[in-house]
């Protein structure tokens, strides 16, 4: 096979999957475009003018009367929300960015304190919380319906679903699911927690959506302040404790076994769609190569092609595939019946037969004879060609004439 015969069959294989893995490419920098940036000075602040903004939200919660409380480390909020003493709704859009173990010390909030974070992820709900776990995590967010018995909002459907959250299994608290578990509450030791799915509702681009504004305003109305806490980089601890608030010492620890009910997966969900394309593309790789399983069957013609064109295709096709055994014993058969036919044997003639009989004929050193027509298969081309040379130039000589490239078979 030729350099550029070789070049063109690993272009034939790797164009099929061009379009699949331009489209994956196309989805991926497209989501990461959309995909808002919490390290973003503007994403969900209460000053924030851009698309992932919140100061919108902000200026409707003061035209209901609710004071904002605006604070740039989660020492001055805690602090903040003790000082309301309950009627306070403490608002973390970043919880990933507080020190260590600052979500553990919620619980020692004020009874009626209520606590909204913003899609956390499984580790930060168990740190914040006994009963709660994240059980799935979408790629995009998903709008759904408020549900039946949802009591925290009015609002209709809102983009709320990217997140999930639901009790772990030996939980033994009440839970107000909404939104198809994009939305929950519950209250342990006296303080409200308020997990919501995606930040969707609280970014000015998705304000106008759904009913994502009424949504956000009905969460941080329910108090007549909110502590909003502008965090947008991991803080770093203290070297000493700068608020007077006790550590949580007889928290209980999380069985391994108490898992949400439906377990998060550790794969993103987008991972099988990406699997199920590239098998697609793999079984119209196969399809368009138009390779049978099997090794090959003989099969009747179905018209009467010269022998010299049906070896030259045949030849063509093992070539392509590097078959040289199988060319030349294609070659050889063809021989072998030329030449029991010149001799007057049956087609079907064996070596035990024909080689005395070619050997009466020819004079020739049966071992030669039999390398010719039965010996074992070439190991490159050079091989076969001389194989192949050496086959016509035998029938040539026993049937004293050349191989009619014409003759039908």
């Amino acid at each position: 096979m030729t350099a550029t015969a070789q070049r063109r069959r690993r272009w034939r294989l790797v164009l099929p999957m061009l379009p699949v893995l331009a489209l994956i490419v196309v989805s991926v920098t497209a989501h990461l475009v959309e995909e808002p940036s919490a390290s973003d000075p503007a994403y969900l602040s209460p000053t924030g003018d851009g698309p992932d903004g919140a100061a919108g939200l902000a200026a409707r919660l003061r035209a209901r009367g609710v004071t904002i409380r605006y604070v740039t480390g989660s020492d001055e909020a805690l602090t903040a929300a003790r000082a309301a003493g309950g009627d306070a709704t403490l608002f973390v859009p970043t919880p990933q960015f507080p020190y260590r173990d600052q979500l553990r010390r919620l619980y020692l909030l004020p009874d009626r304190t209520r606590v909204v974070l913003v899609e956390p992820d499984d580790d930060q709900v168990r740190q914040a919380t006994d009963a709660l776990g994240a059980t799935e995590r979408r790629w995009a967010t998903r709008v759904a319906a408020r549900g039946a018995g949802c009591r925290l909002t009015d609002a209709g459907p809102a983009a709320v679903v990217r997140t999930r959250y639901g009790l772990l299994e030996y939980a033994d608290v009440p839970l107000e699911s909404c939104y198809d578990g994009g939305l929950v509450r519950v209250v342990e030791d006296g303080v409200e927690f308020v997990l919501v799915g995606s930040a969707d509702p609280f970014r000015a681009e998705r304000a106008a959506e759904h009913g994502n504004a009424e949504l956000a305003l009905d969460l941080l109305s329910a108090r007549s302040t909110v502590i909003w806490l502008d965090l947008h980089e991991r803080e770093t601890p203290p070297p000493r404790p700068r608020i007077d608030i006790p550590e949580r010492t007889a928290r209980p620890s999380h069985s391994p076994a108490a898992a949400p009910a439906d377990g998060p997966s550790p794969f993103p969900d987008w991972l099988f769609w990406v699997v199920v394309t590239l098998l697609v593309a793999t079984l119209a790789i196969v399809l368009a190569r138009g390779r049978r399983l099997g090794p090959p069957v003989p099969e009747a013609l179905p018209v009467d092609v010269p022998g010299a064109e049906t070896a030259a295709g045949r030849g063509r096709l093992y070539r392509r595939v590097r078959a040289r055994g199988p060319a030349l014993e294609t070659l050889r058969a063809a021989a072998r019946r030329r030449l029991a036919a010149a001799l007057g044997l049956p087609p079907t003639a064996g070596p035990e037969t024909l080689l005395p009989a070619l050997q009466a004929r020819t004079g020739d050193d049966p071992h030669r004879l039999g390398a010719i027509l039965y010996g074992p298969p070439p190991q490159t081309d050079e091989q076969l060609h001389t194989g192949a040379v050496e086959l016509r130039q035998l029938v040539e000589c026993v049937t004293a004439r050349p191989v009619d490239e014409g003759e039908h078979r």
